[in-house]
């Protein structure tokens, strides 16, 4: 299943201190500040983005399993792929990065922040390509915002978008949770401020969760919250101001709660009702001084099984949690550490990505690994930032 949602989502991959609040929240477009004053629960109004010339995503039909992934070396402009689940058959989609696979199979999300020449970044900040080699359809501005995709709901209608102001003031106010509407071309910025992870509910229904920070500092308090894709509804979930991370399971909300500490907080795994009643601690991994600890990634299609992301200084490591025992174990590839991307919907199989950390994606590979351990099977010679929908 497809990973993407957090903190540990896809920019940490290039970026890998995203999910230790060292903000990576990525960007608003001016044109939300059109739609009106922003309401004291920090929701906005729906925009309409302007016709391009580009049809929205209408293809909700589900298709063969597939993998999504970037090529990059030094030297050239990133570009994402699409091949079928086992790596076979690729087909280049075009530029972008962090490339997101919707859960049909039939789009990939991705950022186009970083893929021109020059100082000056124009054009559009999301793009969503078509697997079916249609047109791209593409949102929001990079003259004003940059972004990047963190979920797909699960009938593949509706992306979740994080998003960062460029502007020198308000950054807080003009930065925060979008949604994009595939079907209709809206998007919607729902809250304003800091963004921790999204993640889209699993029963069918448009409902999301998200951390949100109202404060610029990283030091400042964030909790989870939940509304419709049209931002309706939105409450608050949690009021312990460390809460964030927050990943929809079938059974429970998985999600960080953060310990503060002197060099760096530490995160462990939580386990949370579907109304956010915190039901258990989930993880007892030890976390060392300049370490931050576990964020949820996926969970198998049961809920049993989950992927999870160890991060720190110059950390980046997958590890295969128990959801019955909280067990945690770290994955390696060759004896060496590898980033974790996605898991199969049964459990079995993890996705990671191997050698691409701090460097370019074209270093890395992208195999397929037993949840419970064994030989990996090299799916992707040369690519990272893998996307699955298996």
């Amino acid at each position: 299943m497809t990973v993407k949602q957090t903190v540990a989502s896809r920019a940490m991959r290039s970026l890998p201190l995203r999910a230790t609040r060292v903000c990576i929240a990525l960007a608003a477009s001016a044109a939300f500040l059109l739609a009106g004053a922003l309401a004291a629960d920090g929701s906005a109004g729906a925009v309409s983005i302007p016709d391009r010339g580009v049809e929205p995503v209408p293809d909700l039909n589900p298709e063969p399993p597939k993998l999504a992934y970037l090529t990059e070396t030094a030297s050239a402009t990133p570009k994402v792929w699409v091949a079928a689940a086992n790596g076979s058959d690729p087909k280049l989609l075009g530029p972008g990065q962090q490339p997101l696979l919707s859960p049909n199979g039939a789009s990939v999300a991705v950022s186009l922040f970083g893929i021109a020449p020059g100082a000056e970044e124009h054009g559009p900040a999301i793009g969503i390509y078509p697997v079916s080699g249609a047109p791209i359809a593409d949102y929001l501005s990079l003259e004003t915002a940059t972004a990047t995709p963190l979920a797909w709901s699960p009938d593949s209608r509706y992306l979740a978008v994080e998003l960062q102001s460029n502007g020198a003031t308000d950054v807080r106010v003009e930065s925060g949770l979008g949604v994009i509407d595939t079907q209709t071309g809206i998007v919607t910025q729902i809250a304003s401020g800091t963004i921790y992870g999204a993640s889209f509910a699993r029963d069918g229904s448009d409902t999301l969760v998200f951390g949100l920070s109202h404060s610029e500092s990283f030091a400042g308090g964030v909790n989870l919250y939940m509304s419709e894709a049209s931002g309706a509804g939105l409450r608050k979930l949690t009021s312990d101001g460390r809460s964030l991370n927050p990943l929809w399971g079938p059974t429970y909300i998985a999600y960080d709660r953060e310990r503060h500490r002197h060099l760096s907080p530490e995160y462990q795994i939580w386990l949370a009702s579907q109304s956010g009643t915190p039901v258990r601690k989930l993880t007892h991994v030890r976390v060392g001084a300049l370490l931050q600890g576990l964020v949820p990634l996926a969970f198998s299609a049961d809920g049993s099984r989950m992927l999870a992301q160890f991060e720190g200084e110059d950390t980046i490591e997958a590890y295969a949690v128990s959801v019955a025992s909280g067990h945690a174990r770290r994955v390696a590839t060759h004896g060496r550490s590898a980033i974790a991307a996605a898991i199969s919907a049964d459990g079995s199989t993890l996705l990671v990505d191997e050698g691409s950390f701090e460097e370019p994606a074209s270093h890395g590979r992208i195999a397929a690994v037993p949840f419970a351990g064994g030989p990996p099977k090299v799916l992707v010679a040369h690519g990272a930032e893998a996307s699955w929908n298996d």
